[in-house]
């Protein structure tokens, strides 16, 4: 068979090089995919005819089944590909029929409930000690108690800490916020000129743009320069300012962010092993889903593509004494392996409804059981990570497979599939061997999760 899958990979290459040139939709030109993988199949009903997969061990025809299901896929893939590029609307022409939405009810975010929650929370501390104590500088705590409680962290996701070390930056802030107040006590007298005031307020600002361009969000330090360069530009130096109002201004300004610091941090903080915890838990719970054929099949997936993106930026920001540069890799190998696990979970459900009526009997309950035990693998996965703790024996679905190898092996010493067509059989190996490759991904993903040790930065650390 190799000169009909050699052809056959060399049509698969000439399609991704037409399919990836710049060209209008109607000027594709054709290929010989269908005719190589055509060839490619007479080849393989041609073998099983002879009677080699027959002879052959179990083992051998599933993973032959699984190379010829895999060819398949990604022809049937690529000629997908090529008819949407084909039926792109042209200039002029209506648009497709949209499709409909998902029907279901939107859940509600709790964490942007904590995040008004604890918004609310800052903005009634900073007027209440304004009520109380009246401190200097009252114009500027309440919104900067309030921003930087808001939008100070929620963006672990793009790339920030969130709220992990908030003291240690939130003094960092404050130094920097004192250093501006001594450099604008002692140039204040300069920026009385009307060109001078706006020269440097240019200067400012294109400073401030230069440094955050490549943000990949609104973080805490743009806040305070946002605030802070509003505080410059409201002191109108073109009349006398007296020093003792930009101290308390800027006093003020500090005042605000102790505030905001302390209700973040101390009230549902948003640290990178909690964010990674949320995230992992939520993707062990969509898996169990999928498993246990949720109507809502395409909401889940899409999920799934989005959750270990954000739990890799998640383990890589995590700055705490016991998880070091090693633990992080581990981390990153485990949500790895997690995308490999969703990838074969995908591919089996597509083709667990495919399974030839006549195996319904036999191969059906141990498809069954399996599914029971990587539900089990999972939940003992989630128990890791909600108790904080990797060091307990996991289950194993290996019991479970060697039955599920031996109904296979019944079937084929009776030969119950020998009068149907070629494809029962490629279906039916096909499957057991996405089965077999779905444990596979489960196993390793229990031995990359016993080999993390989250008992030591698990926890609310790191301030």
């Amino acid at each position: 068979m190799r000169p009909e899958t050699e052809a056959l990979l060399t049509a698969i290459s000439d399609e991704f090089n037409i399919l990836t040139t710049a060209r209008s939709p109607n000027e594709l030109r054709s290929s010989r995919l269908n005719e190589a993988f055509a060839a490619f199949q007479g080849k393989v009903n041609k073998t099983r005819d002879e009677g080699v997969l027959i002879t052959a061990p179990l083992e051998t025809a599933m993973t032959f089944a699984r190379h010829f299901a895999v060819m398949r896929s990604v022809c049937d893939e690529l000629n997908t590909i090529r008819s949407a590029m084909e039926g792109l609307p042209r200039f002029g022409q209506p648009l497709p029929d949209a499709k409909p939405h998902w029907d279901f009810l939107p859940t509600i975010d709790w964490f942007w409930v904590k995040v008004g929650v604890k918004g609310g929370l800052a903005a009634v501390i900073a007027i209440l000690l304004l009520k109380w104590i009246n401190p200097p500088g009252p114009a500027a705590i309440p919104p900067m108690a309030w921003m930087l409680t808001i939008f100070g962290r929620p963006f672990l996701r793009v790339g920030e800490t969130g709220d992990l070390r908030a003291f240690q930056n939130a003094s960092l802030k404050a130094l920097a916020l004192v250093g501006c107040m001594r450099l604008l006590i002692l140039t204040t007298p300069f920026l009385a000129s009307y060109a001078v005031m706006n020269l440097v307020l240019f200067l400012i600002l294109f400073i401030f743009g230069f440094l955050t361009a490549r943000s990949p969000g609104i973080n805490s330090w743009m806040l305070v320069g946002f605030l802070t360069i509003s505080v410059f530009v409201g002191l109108n130096p073109q009349v006398p300012v007296a020093s003792q109002t930009i101290i308390d201004t800027f006093l003020g300004l500090v005042i605000g962010i102790g505030i905001g610091t302390v209700v973040s941090r101390l009230i549902w903080p948003v640290l990178p092993q909690r964010v990674l915890q949320d995230n992992l838990l939520t993707l062990f719970a969509q898996i169990k889903a999928l498993l246990s054929g949720d109507p809502h099949r395409e909401k889940i997936q899409a999920q799934l593509a989005i959750l270990p993106v954000e739990a890799l930026q998640a383990a890589r920001q995590i700055r705490i004494v016991g998880c070091g540069e090693e633990e992080r890799a581990k981390l990153v190998s485990l949500v790895r392996a997690l995308q490999t696990l969703i990838t074969q979970i995908s591919q089996l459900l597509s083709r667990r409804d495919r399974l030839p009526e006549i195996t319904e009997q036999i191969l059906k309950p141990q498809f069954e059981r399996l599914e029971i035990e990587f539900k089990q693998m999972l939940d003992a996965f989630a128990e890791c990570f909600c108790q904080g703790d990797c060091r307990f024996q996991l289950p194993t679905v290996r019991g479970a497979l060697t039955e599920m190898d031996d109904a296979i092996q019944k079937i084929r010493d009776r030969n119950m599939l020998v009068d149907l067509t070629f494809e029962a059989p490629l279906r039916v190996l096909d499957l057991v061997e996405r089965y077999h490759a779905t444990a596979d991904a489960l196993d390793e993903c229990g031995r990359l999760l016993c080999t993390l040790q989250i008992q030591r930065y698990w926890g609310d650390y790191g301030l």
